[in-house]
């Protein structure tokens, strides 16, 4: 496989809305590793391998798809893509709306590991953040460090839950 002369800088910190997973096989007896990085909600996800750009690609409606170099393997593609639509940042906010669907108006991904939480105006916030801070761990399925910073609906209340 020819390698794209492209190189990302490792040592580069998420930012906003970034999101970056390490995706891990075995080939050839060995076990590797491609860093998959996405900088933005709606933007390709850059497959990395020892930070050299090996593919970019796409999810169009309900197949993924590479964009350039257009020289990875249609069956390594198909998992690499089906291992970032497994992500929890995928259902987390959708989980929590269903959940406390009384109480919380949006729930917007910074990156995968911090969450703004936006609650109606019609609730009752200090409560909230009593029931909040007790029950989001059983929404956060698996063991990573997540924040989320919660809002009252105007903005003039918060409060920060971190699970780990």
């Amino acid at each position: 496989m020819e390698r794209v002369s492209k190189i990302y800088n490792g040592n580069t910190q998420p930012g906003s809305k970034m999101v970056s997973l390490d995706y891990l096989f075995e080939e050839n007896g060995q076990l590797n590793a491609y860093q998959i990085v996405r900088f933005a909600p709606g933007e390709p996800w850059l497959v990395l391998d020892d930070g050299l750009l090996i593919a970019t690609i796409l999810k169009s409606e309900k197949s993924w798809t590479e964009i350039a170099p257009a020289n990875m393997a249609a069956e390594k593609l198909e998992k690499i893509g089906r291992f970032i639509d497994k992500q929890h940042f995928n259902f987390l906010p959708e989980k929590i709306k269903t959940h406390w669907d009384d109480a919380v108006e949006e729930v917007i991904m910074q990156n995968d590991s911090e969450y703004l939480v936006i609650c109606k105006s019609d609730i009752e916030f200090d409560r909230f953040k009593n029931v909040f801070s007790a029950f989001i761990t059983e929404l956060v399925e698996e063991e990573w460090a997540v924040e989320f910073k919660v809002y009252n609906a105007n903005f003039t209340n918060e409060f920060i839950v971190r699970v780990f």
